[in-house]
């Protein structure tokens, strides 16, 4: 399962992924993002599009990665 499957997934639910997914979605949403990104490609957009958060994007990335990655290797 590709990240951004995963990531769509977690909008309507608790938690860190829940919110960092709407955070994503609203930048899919006002045609910032691209529906389709991957962990790397969030990375690099929020370097290049949201330099003022791009720390605070990236410290919420890693985490909600880390979950997705231990979601698909069960």
């Amino acid at each position: 399962m590709h990240f951004s499957t995963w990531l769509w997934e977690q909008l309507d639910l608790p938690g860190r992924a829940g919110a960092f997914a709407k955070i994503c979605w609203a930048d899919v949403n006002n045609g910032c993002a691209n529906i389709r990104f991957g962990a790397h490609e969030w990375l690099r957009h929020f370097e290049e599009k949201h330099k003022d958060k791009k720390e605070k994007l990236a410290d919420m990335l890693i985490p909600v990665y880390l979950d997705y990655l231990e979601e698909v290797r069960k």
